[in-house]
């Protein structure tokens, strides 16, 4: 494997770091290679490093299920750990009491270091499991490491964890591809031969997301005028559109969806702007979520005011909004208008009136903000 990947030693150095805290969190959207970062981690560690890995689905979500899966794991890594709690689980015993103490004393008797990784965590969505997790956190034993990667974040107490030192974090800043590592991606693993120009274009374009460069690599295959399609690649490509609209849009429930489409017109989100434009309330929380659950959105601020969409992922929504419902656009565009009318962004007021098509109202606004300069 370790032939066919980007060598990320950076973020291998802050697993490895991270492996004095409890637990570790690997929080980004698809296609951040997460789990392909876990699989080199885990490949490179020597033997005073023991593995267990636990790929979740959604059958998962039945506790007896969770941990009878997590023991599998850690007996991988220690043979005849945790067998007094699976009999306990298959005799209906209640976790957090009985079967969760069980095993933890269990582990505690094992010398040598272990990590434990559960990919796909955002799978987990039962009340349950997330109450039983935490507890095993609180009282994980100091020789065991615990590794969540995920889609979004978990209903775990993170905040308690990040003030006292015990949680880890890597995100999708942490993850995105630098211009260096998206040229090893390009031409040295995939072999594209491009020029240096062409790369940085990508990587912009890409926002460093791994499986977006590695999906124009594709679209490349076979190409003979490269640097023509790099300048037009964006979010509408074929490869790209198939991908985020599996991975991303078809996953959300139909509210969310309407309201990622609904306010890819603008260009930088916030929740009274969104309000206006979707003429309803509550957008602020909306987009908090939307933040938690990593969908392509980038904050503009530290005070998470100002969002902006990933620029591939906005531009899909765009297409898909005008595929979808090109009646509206319009009217989107002539709310936002209004609201930054009001605001006194005279600049993006007339930014929307045009993209909406309201060029005499453009004109009017420019010609009135014109005369107040003077």
């Amino acid at each position: 494997i370790g032939a066919q990947l980007v060598h990320r030693d950076a973020l291998l150095d802050t697993l490895s770091a991270g492996r004095l805290c409890k637990l570790t969190l690997l929080s980004a959207p698809a296609g951040w290679g997460k789990t392909t970062l876990l699989a080199q981690w885990a490949l490179n560690a020597g033997e005073d490093q023991r593995f267990g890995w636990l790929s979740l689905d959604p059958s998962d979500n039945d506790p007896v299920w969770f941990w009878m899966y997590v023991v599998a794991a850690l007996q991988k890594i220690s043979p005849g750990v945790g067998i007094r709690a699976v009999e306990l689980l298959a005799m209906g015993a209640d976790p957090v009491q009985v079967v969760l103490p069980t095993l933890l004393n269990d582990l505690d008797t094992i010398i040598s270091p272990m990590v434990l990784i559960l990919d796909d965590y955002h799978l987990v969505v039962s009340r349950a499991v997330h109450e039983q997790l935490a507890f095993f956190i609180s009282r994980i034993p100091a020789n065991l490491h615990l590794v969540l990667a995920t889609r979004s974040d978990p209903v775990l107490p993170l905040a308690r964890l990040r003030a006292s030192g015990d949680l880890a974090e890597v995100r999708t800043d942490d993850l995105r591809f630098g211009a260096i590592e998206a040229e090893q991606l390009l031409n040295d693993v995939l072999g594209l031969d491009l020029a240096h120009a062409d790369i940085q274009l990508l990587h912009r374009r890409t926002e460093g997301w791994a499986a977006g460069l590695y999906l124009a690599a594709l679209s490349l295959a076979g190409r003979a005028d490269t640097a023509a399609f790099i300048r037009t690649f964006a979010g509408d490509n074929r490869h790209i559109a198939d991908y985020l609209m599996a991975e991303v849009l078809d996953r959300q429930p139909p509210q969310m969806r309407s309201f990622l489409l609904r306010t890819s017109v603008l260009g930088r989100l916030s929740g009274p702007l969104c309000d206006a434009v979707l003429q309803t309330s509550g957008s602020a929380v909306v987009l908090e979520r939307i933040e938690r659950e990593n969908l392509f959105v980038v904050p503009l601020d530290t005070s998470r005011h100002w969002y902006r969409y990933h620029q591939l992922f906005g531009e899909l929504l765009r297409t898909e909004l005008r595929r979808s419902e090109p009646d509206l656009v319009a009217d989107l565009h002539r709310r936002a208008a209004s609201w930054f009318e009001s605001e006194g962004l005279i600049d993006e007021a007339v930014r929307h009136l045009v993209a909406g098509g309201d060029i005499a109202r453009s004109a009017d606004l420019i010609a009135a903000d014109w005369v107040d300069e003077f």
